[in-house]
Parts: structure tokens; sequence; C-alpha cells
């Protein structure tokens, strides 16, 4: 399995728990990061400063230490891995580089880089199919400094996937079918697995309380939810069950998940995100729950995505 994007948060929380969760634990999880992250960069506190930090130091350690497997994002390094894929996570948090590498990873399956794949899962953003729609989110989707427009960024990210996942391409004699499922997130909030570097203090602060006071999500079909925030630990965990639901009802479908709370005060006694003392993630049943009424009427199971554990 691969995650794209494991510089950011929300992707280091998807390989993370891919890797913990008994569900997919037997897997092997590739996190594709930029040279960058083990190379290091330049101080941005200290223009003068001719040594490179690694300022992604922790964040390589957490995927260590749950078992994933970082990788760089070079095009020998990615079509190695996509070989051998069933599953793809893409979960860039900004949509200018979600649709980059969505379209980059396309056209490796249309070249028929990836004969095993049988499920995506998309990363997007709540409020794609309203872009155009008025305020609040044409305001959303105005071009950034950046440059793009990141609903229509992620909009066109979901599309590559939804007509190349349409086609029934064969290349050597191999049929490459798979299914996709789209997540569409709330603004992200919540700080994962691993410590922010050079973020705000205060924000980092407003993130660690998040973790804690926001514990339970509500999922929707399609794309009515408002503006709100979403959990990234969340948010990874919904995706992730994306993979390893038997549901068919999940397959080439569209989901929006925001976090709602705060939850009662009992359930937040004992925790502190910065002691390394957070919440539990989302739970697979909680999950399930949120997309009632279950699995197939005649007992059908979807194709399995994740390999069985050896």
């Amino acid at each position: 399995m691969i995650v794209t994007g494991a510089l950011e948060r929300l992707a280091q929380c998807a390989a993370v728990r891919l890797r913990e969760n008994e569900k997919s634990a037997g897997a092997r999880v590739v996190a594709s990061l930029p040279r960058e992250a083990f190379e290091g960069v330049k101080n941005p506190r200290d223009v003068r400063s001719k040594e490179l930090v690694y300022p992604n130091a922790d964040a390589l350690r957490a995927l260590r230490a749950a078992g994933a497997e970082p990788i760089g994002e070079d095009e020998e390094a990615m079509r190695a891995a996509l070989r051998e894929a069933t599953c793809v996570v893409f979960a860039e948090e900004t949509p200018k580089k979600l649709r980059a590498t969505v379209e980059a990873t396309m056209k490796r399956v249309d070249a028929g880089d990836a004969p095993r794949l049988r499920r995506v899962v998309l990363l997007s953003r709540v409020g794609v199919e309203r872009r155009d729609a008025g305020d609040p989110w044409k305001y959303m989707n105005r071009k950034t400094f950046r440059g793009g427009a990141p609903l229509t960024d992620a909009w066109e990210a979901e599309e590559a996937v939804r007509a190349r996942a349409a086609k029934t391409v064969k290349a050597g004699g191999v049929a490459d079918g798979w299914t996709y499922t789209v997540v569409r997130t709330g603004e992200l909030r919540g700080n994962g697995p691993t410590t922010v570097v050079y973020a705000d203090y205060a924000l980092t602060l407003v993130d660690n309380a998040f973790d804690v006071r926001m514990q339970d999500v509500e999922v929707k079909n399609g794309d009515t939810m408002g503006p709100d925030y979403t959990k990234r630990l969340s948010a990874a965990a919904f995706a992730n069950r994306m993979l390893t639901t038997s549901r068919y009802d999940v397959l080439n479908a569209e989901f929006s998940i925001i976090s709602v709370g705060p939850v009662p005060r009992e359930r937040r006694k004992g925790y502190d995100v910065a002691k390394g003392k957070s919440p539990p993630p989302v739970s697979d049943r909680d999950i399930d729950e949120q997309l009632a009424p279950g699995d197939d009427a005649d007992g059908e199971r979807a194709p399995d995505a994740v390999p069985a554990p050896v």
C-alpha cells in the first residue's frame, strides 16, 4: 500500500494507522516524501545559516516506528512501489500538490505500472461541488499566492481518479480494473502522530485541544456538509476503513466527514496530547455505524483490497 504526501500530518496519520489497525497490520505500507525530508533543508528561521536541518526527523521516526517504509517521491522509487501496490491513499493536504500527485500517478497507471492495484482512496475537500455556488465556497476557492484555486484543484484531482477508474484497459495482457472512494474533509485540525516543527505555538495548542475535544465524526454521502473542521486522525481512520471494509456501497463513491463535539468531560479525562496521551482514533465500528444500513443485503462481500497478513 502507498500513502502519498507523508511530509504532512494527514498522510502520516494514514500510514501509521494502516500499520496499527489489525485489519491491515500485515500489509507493507510505503509512505512517499519529497527529497528534502531525507536530505534536510535550510533553517527557515536563519537565512544566513549554511547548515542543513532536518525538520521532518520526527515524521520519519514515527513512520519507521510504526513499520511504514518511507521512500522518496522520485520517478524510479514511485514506479517500483506502484508495481507492487494493491492500494493507494492520496493524502496531500495542499490541493495543488494533491492534483499534481494524482495526475502523475494516473499516467503511471495508464502506462501499465500498477498491475496489482485494487483500490484508491482520495482525501479531497468539502465544497468541491459547490465551488462556484457563491460564498463561502467561492471565497474559499479564490486563487491563493501559491497558485491555483484550492477547491478546483481538489475537484480536478477527483475527476482524474474517476476518469481513470472508468476505463478497462489491458496492458501486457493484464486487466487493471480498480475501484475508488473519495473522502472529503473540512479544514484539517489536530497534530497526528508527530510533533509540529517550526509551527506557531498557539496553533499547536489549539490542535492539541482539538484532538482531545473532537473525538467523534459525522459522515454523509456526497458534498452536502457546510464548512467545518475535520480531525486529521479521524480522516485517516475513515480513509483506511475504505480499504478494509467489505461493503459495496463505498466503492466508486464520495463521502464527506467532519468532526463533531466537544465530547463530554468524562471522555476527555486523562488525555494530554503534549505528553503523548492522545484519545484513540475513531473506531472501525463507529465508522460502520455512520455508514448504515450496513453490508449488502445478499451477503456478498466487496473484493479485498488489503492483502491478508502472511
